[in-house]
Order: C-alpha cells, then structure tokens, then sequence
C-alpha cells in the first residue's frame, strides 16, 4: 500500500524483515569471530568471544520470546562450525544449544523490571547483559554435568568466555543510546506516530500551547478589562 507516494508496510513485515537482518548479523558476527580465530590464533588462545548474547538480548528487548531461536541457533552453528575439530558428539550440541537457551531466563526480567527501565538506565542495561551472560554459563555448566562432566572444569571452560562478557557490554551500553536500536519496537514506532502526529498538530496549528496558570489568566483577564474600560 502506498501513501503520499511512500510504501507502508505491516507490523509484521516489518518484523519479520528485523528478525531476518539480525538473524543474518548473528550469523555473519559468528563467521567473522570464527575464522578469525582460526586465521589468526596460532594456537590455543586464552579467551574466546561470542556476539550471541549480546545480539540474542537485543532482539529480546525488540521483540521479545523470538530471540529464543537466535540463542538456540547461535549454539548450533558454533557446534557445525567446530564439527572438524571437536567431532560429532550429542552431549556437546545439548550442552551448547539448551545451554545457550537458558538465556530466556531474562524474559522474566523484562517483564518484572520493565523494557524501559533497561533500556534508560544504563546500570540496567549492564545488569541485563551481565545476567544474560551468567545464564548461558550456568546453562551450559549444568547441562555438561548433566552429561557426566566434571563441574568444576565444565564451569571454569565457561568462564573463560569472560571476553564475551566485557566486548557484549560494550556492545550494549553503545547500542542503547542509538534511538530505538534497544528498545521494543512496539513502544518505538508508536513513539514515532506519536511524535509524527505531534509535528503535524504544529505545522497546522502554529507554536506549541504553552499552559497559563490560574495567576496569569487573571492578569491576563485584567488587560482585557483595561482595554475596554
């Protein structure tokens, strides 16, 4: 549908064409991040970086319970990734693909503390990726163990992801103050519309009205009796 020769589009394609590019942002981030370290690793290395949470928690804020998907396929592309290296095993696709949907967890933050709070206090939006991270650690450390891993080095091989965390917190305080990069897209657009209506109630009705209060209208009352007296 075109209106003043602009194309509209629905809520869900709009959805639908976000949830593609972020999808498509995950993928190309893990392929960078993964050859990467293959090209330029020259051995084991220390730590290790994954954009999942980061990018997983901003679809959450956008659009919420989809960002599932994003978790659980961002854990089953680090496995085919590393199909070569470490081999096919069930138990390390469980651990990395349930392990990362745990992240979900943070649903339940958004609903109890508020998308908005999140997104405005940037103390939130740390604590948001910080929780967001610990889940995924504590996810993939119970399910190794549920597999008969040894806690204590399926927690301390997790934790060596700490680069994660420090490069997705940067991540996320930058994205915040981009105007509705982290915020739900709902609320944005009709912030849009609403501030679109707004512009347009100005170029039609002249300069914002100012609000008088009870002092000024009496004063205001008293000229016009001077005038007429």
């Amino acid at each position: 549908m075109r209106k003043n020769g602009s194309r509209m589009i629905s809520i869900r394609q709009y959805r639908l064409t976000d949830l593609f590019l972020f999808a498509v942002i995950l993928v190309v981030f893990e392929l960078v991040v993964h050859f990467a370290y293959k090209r330029f690793g020259g051995g084991p290395l220390t730590f290790t970086f994954s954009p999942m949470a980061p990018i997983v928690l901003m679809v959450m804020m956008r659009w919420g319970w989809p960002s599932v998907f994003y978790a659980l396929g961002d854990g089953l592309l680090y496995c085919l990734l590393n199909l070569k290296t470490a081999g096919f095993s069930n138990d390390w696709f469980a651990v990395y693909i349930i392990g990362n949907a745990f992240i979900m967890l943070l649903l339940l933050m958004t609903r109890f503390v508020g998308k908005e709070r999140i997104r405005k206090k940037w103390y939130f939006s740390a604590l948001f990726l910080l929780a967001g991270w610990v889940s995924v650690v504590v996810g993939r450390t119970v399910l190794a163990v549920c597999f008969g891993y040894g806690f204590v080095p399926s927690l301390v091989g997790q934790l060596l992801d700490v680069m994660s965390l420090a490069v997705g917190l940067v991540i996320i305080l930058i994205v915040r103050r981009l105007d509705g990069m982290f915020e739900d897209q709902k609320h944005y657009l009709k912030r849009l519309d609403d501030e679109r209506k707004e512009k347009q109630r100005r170029d039609t009705f002249g300069d914002e009205p100012i609000e008088l209060d009870e002092q000024s209208l009496t004063a205001l009352k008293r000229h016009d009796d001077d005038l007429y007296n």
